[in-house]
C-alpha cells in the first residue's frame, strides 16, 4: 500500500512536469508516465493480477502427450480412444479367464486351501489388482488422491452390490455360512477404524503405512489357523445349546453297529 502511494505521487509529479514542459518534452515523457501509472496500479491491493501461480505442492501430471490434437479429437479421433479402452477391457477379461484364474486354481489345489480362505487371499489379491495399479497411477503419475476413494468405494461396492446382485439373479437359493462373513467383516471393520485414525491429520506417514501393511499380514497369518479357530469358536458357541426333541425315542443312542447278524447298541450291555 505504501509502495503504491509513493509510485502514484511520482506519477503525479511527472504529469505536472509534462504539462509544464515543451511539446517535445511532453511527447518524450508519455511512455514514462504510462509505465509509472501501470506500476502504481500493480501496487494497489485490489488490483487484478492476471498471472496464475501454480501452488508449490501441486505437480503436473506425468501422462504422455496425446497423439491427436484437440481439433482432431473434435473431428472424431476421440472414437479411437474409446476403441482402445474397449480393446483393453476385452484383453483384461481374456487374461483373467484364460490364464490368471486357472493358475490360481492350480495353486489352491496344490496347497489344499479351502474355498473361503482362497477367496480371501489369492482371489482377493487377483480381484484387487486393477485397483492397485489404479492407485499407483493416481499417486505417482497423475498426483491425485483418487486411489483412496477407489479402494474404499470398491470395497463397499463388492460387499453390498455384488452380493445383492448374485442373490437377486441366482436361480437357486444361495446359502451363506456365518463364519466367513463374520471373520471378514470383523477384519474389515478393524481396518476401516485404523484407516480413519491414520487419516486424522490428512497425511499418512511411513510408520502408518507400515501399520496398515502389517494389519494385512496379520489377516493372512490368521487365515493359516482359520480352521482351528473356527472349530474352537463353534464348540464354544454350541457347548450349551439345547436340542429340541419330539419324543423320548430320540433320546436313545442312534449309533448302531452290525456284527455277525447281531445288533449291538453303543453301550456296555448287550441285548
Amino acid at each position: 500500500m505504501v509502495r503504491g502511494t509513493a509510485v502514484r505521487r511520482v506519477a503525479s509529479d511527472a504529469r505536472r512536469r509534462q504539462c509544464a514542459g515543451s511539446p517535445r518534452e511532453r511527447g518524450m515523457g508519455a511512455p514514462l508516465l504510462l509505465a509509472l501509472l501501470a506500476a502504481a496500479r500493480a501496487g494497489e491491493p485490489n488490483a487484478t493480477n492476471f498471472t496464475t501461480l501454480q501452488p508449490e505442492d501441486e505437480k503436473t501430471p506425468l501422462f504422455p502427450p496425446d497423439l491427436f490434437t484437440e481439433e482432431q479429437r473434435r473431428s472424431g479421433a476421440v472414437f479411437l480412444h474409446v476403441l482402445g479402452m474397449g480393446y483393453m477391457f476385452v484383453a483384461l477379461a481374456i487374461v483373467c479367464d484364460e490364464f490368471f484364474v486357472p493358475a490360481l486354481d492350480v495353486i489352491i489345489e496344490r496347497l489344499a486351501i479351502r474355498d473361503d480362505v482362497a477367496g480371501a487371499t489369492f482371489m482377493a489379491a487377483g480381484g484387487s489388482a486393477p485397483e492397485l495399479f489404479t492407485s499407483i497411477i493416481g499417486v505417482f503419475v497423475s498426483f491425485d488422491d483418487v486411489g483412496i476413494g477407489t479402494i474404499v468405494g470398491s470395497a463397499v461396492f463388492n460387499i453390498l452390490f455384488v452380493i445383492g446382485a448374485c442373490a437377486l439373479f441366482s436361480r437357486t437359493t444361495l446359502s451363506l455360512t456365518w463364519w466367513p462373513l463374520f471373520r471378514d467383516c470383523t477384519f474389515y471393520s478393524i481396518s476401516l477404524l485404523v484407516l480413519i485414525y491414520c487419516f486424522r491429520d490428512s497425511m499418512i506417514y511411513w510408520q502408518e503405512a507400515l501399520v496398515l501393511f502389517s494389519l494385512y499380514g496379520a489377516y493372512v497369518l490368521f487365515m493359516r489357523w482359520n480352521q482351528p479357530v473356527e472349530r474352537a469358536l463353534k464348540k464354544l458357541i454350541y457347548k450349551n445349546k439345547v436340542t429340541r426333541v419330539r419324543s423320548t425315542d430320540q433320546l436313545m443312542p442312534t449309533y448302531l453297529y452290525y456284527n455277525q447278524s447281531q445288533i449291538y447298541l453303543n453301550q456296555e450291555y448287550e441285548l
